[in-house]
């Protein structure tokens, strides 16, 4: 695979038959449950793994960078490597339990749990931030078993709204609401406000670049190296006015862990300080997320170029 294969943007390599694929897993899943659908993903991820040479070096670049960060962690071995591949899919069945509603077949540890119960009992919503390390709709399900708490969650691929119908379909109390695009208009803000002075969420990545807005990202250390950041997060929760906070949810044995953090009540700065204060935010988000790899190593679904170097 070529150098400008790899350096594509991750939005224009994930279309490729991925909604397809998971209506044919979420009708395995339905019909003949997760074991099945386990045995019927690994030649798929074994396929992928032997003929994705691109996710394949870029993994290793992360386990390197890894490595060289933290004590003690997996080597870059093409076993670990693998062990990351079949993580991330079979993660994907855990995602079908929690579209469908079944997140109560998880053993759930929360901490730091009373920052989202707080909000929601103050009828509060807030801007969260999710990343490529762990399984957000697990920890989404998990927090909807709280209290009818609403999602609305930014995706930047063009079958975003089309993924939505599809698990609507299974689990008509689906309680997402997916916005695609990449940009923050003036009637898109409006709406968020709204929905956000109702107590409801709004989920974007936090360590995903804007798709055709290169400005708007900052650079911070990650992992001892350069990697941009996009500014999406810390600029909406100012428009918003409105808390800003993380989730983690990883694998843990049977169960999962999921880690709330809080970033800032309120979010200011104006156009002198505007790329300090962005920049303090994300290295902080960014640092949260190396804390989290100690314990989650091979949890790291990333498979496209992340650092500024590759």
């Amino acid at each position: 695979m070529s150098e400008s294969d790899n350096r594509k943007h991750w939005a224009e390599q994930e279309e490729r038959g991925s909604l397809w694929g998971i209506m044919f897993l979420l009708y395995s899943f339905k019909f003949l449950g997760a074991t099945v659908c386990k045995i019927f993903m690994s030649p798929v991820l074994l396929y992928f793994y032997l003929f994705n040479q691109s996710a394949r070096t870029n993994l290793k670049y992360y386990l390197v960078r890894l490595n060289q960060y933290h004590i003690g962690m997996p080597k870059p071995s093409q076993w670990h490597i693998l062990k990351i591949f079949f993580n991330f899919g079979f993660g994907v069945v855990d995602k079908m339990s929690a579209w469908q509603g079944k997140v109560s077949r998880f053993k759930m540890t929360k901490i730091n749990s009373e920052l989202f119960l707080k909000l929601q009992e103050q009828g509060q919503g807030a801007v969260i931030m999710v990343s490529h390390l762990g399984n957000f709709e697990v920890s989404r399900m998990a927090s909807n078993s709280y209290k009818n708490t609403r999602f609305n969650v930014f995706m930047h691929t063009k079958n975003a709204r089309k993924f939505s119908q599809v698990i609507k379909k299974f689990n008509p109390e689906f309680a997402m609401s997916v916005i695609q695009g990449d940009a923050l208009n003036m009637q898109l803000a409006i709406e968020l406000k709204e929905k956000v002075d109702a107590g409801e969420f709004v989920v974007i990545a936090g360590d995903r670049v804007p798709v055709k807005n290169e400005t708007g990202v900052v650079t911070v250390d990650f992992l001892g190296e350069a990697a941009n950041f996009p500014i999406g997060p810390y600029v909406l929760a100012k428009v918003l006015n409105c808390p800003l906070l993380g989730i983690f949810c990883t694998k843990k044995g049977k169960g999962y862990q999921v880690v709330f953090e809080s970033y800032a009540e309120k979010i200011a700065f104006n156009r002198n300080n505007r790329e300090e204060v962005i920049k303090g935010y994300a290295q902080t988000y960014a640092h949260s997320i190396e804390q989290q790899l100690k314990s989650a190593p091979l949890q790291w679904y990333n498979f496209h170029p992340f650092w500024n170097s590759q």
